[in-house]
């Protein structure tokens, strides 16, 4: 496969861009790009950009001007897409359409003619004496992804596959092999301002949920409640500085850890019409904000649920010559959406 041949995989998130590409080379997969650049507070917000040129600029310093690259996938915010397991009765003259449309109108927090509403029958199971498709329902609002396409057409650049945050979640699941088989596993992005679920069983994605929790507001109160900067907040949250407080410090962790476990717990719960044993039994953490000092300990034990960092480049190649191995350990549980879309693209060349 070409270099050319390989779109490359951009995020943008609401606190910085990231950018992944990979290869195919004899089988093996290797890393050729890997980047973040930060965005100035409030030019990403609710799945929208804002601020064009600021983004605009971001991109710039992943991709310098010349290098001719413009073929890209992309994904939608979670804040703006849906995706969802639903059981139909297994009959050859079942509604199809009419049940997902009436299903929709049920679980969307926004009007049916305001999404691009598509499904795809991913398997058949049996419950009792009765058979059920399964389908796995995708609803896109259609203003976000106008603009995105608007966006991309402005700084020029060809999206070949739009796909959504939920789905590039699973994909960087796969990529990191550390899918188990038969287990039903919460697969959690902690973004700046939202965080991202989707529970997943082999390749079956059981229910997503968007939740009101970000590492950004946890910046914020950390700066508040220690009357330090926004910068050195930041880097008592990740562990890289230590708080003068260290009571204030415990008191809030625990108590967002706290708020996290509850939105979890509470979306693990609407799984129940899904699938008959709705327990999770292991939450992955990804994004940047899962890089908080102590996260997984204090979830696990809220949860009662072991808990793990994802790692999606774990099996990837990555030439010294190009690539700092820290960097990328570092970097890649915060770029799992991007490295979600380079294996999709990969996949799909």
């Amino acid at each position: 496969m070409s270099d050319e041949s390989t779109p490359l995989a951009i995020d943008i998130g609401s606190s910085a861009v990231k950018l992944v590409k990979l290869e195919k080379k004899d089988e093996r997969l290797v890393l050729s790009r890997l980047g973040a650049a930060p965005l100035a507070p409030g030019a990403v917000r609710g799945g929208f950009v804002h601020d064009p040129e600021e983004v605009e600029q971001a991109l710039g310093e992943l991709l310098p001007a010349g290098e001719g690259e413009r073929k890209v996938v992309v994904a939608l915010s979670g804040r703006t897409a849906m995706v969802r397991t639903v059981l139909l009765p297994a009959e050859e003259d079942f509604p199809v359409v009419d049940a997902l449309e009436a299903e929709a109108m049920q679980v969307l927090p926004y009007p049916l003619d305001e999404v691009r509403l598509s499904h795809l029958r991913v398997g058949q199971i049996e419950r009792g004496v009765e058979r059920l498709d399964e389908y796995l329902m995708i609803a896109v609002r259609r203003e976000p992804l106008d603009a995105l396409l608007a966006f991309l057409k402005r700084v020029r650049y060809e999206p070949v596959i739009v796909d959504v945050n939920f789905l590039a979640m699973e994909s960087a699941f796969e990529l990191s092999g550390m899918r188990a088989e038969g287990e039903i596993t919460a697969l959690v992005d902690i973004g700046a301002s939202e965080t991202l679920v989707n529970v997943v069983c082999n390749e079956h994605t059981l229910i997503t949920r968007a939740v009101p929790f970000g590492g950004e507001g946890l910046t914020r109160l950390l700066s508040d409640r220690l009357a330090v900067s926004r910068e050195e907040a930041e880097a008592v949250k990740r562990g890289e500085a230590t708080a003068a407080r260290p009571d204030v410090l415990e008191e809030v962790l625990g108590a967002e850890t706290d708020k996290l476990a509850f939105e979890l717990d509470g979306t693990f719960r609407l799984m129940w019409p899904i699938t008959p044993a709705p327990k999770v039994e292991r939450v992955v953490l990804s994004g940047g904000g899962a890089l908080l000092e102590g996260l997984p300990e204090r979830l696990a034990a809220s949860l009662e649920a072991p808990v793990e960092i994802l790692k999606p480049l774990r099996h990837v190649e990555a030439p010294e010559e190009e690539f700092d191995s820290g960097l990328v350990e570092s970097l890649a549980p915060a770029a799992a959406i991007g490295a979600g879309l380079a294996y999709r693209a990969v996949e799909a060349a």
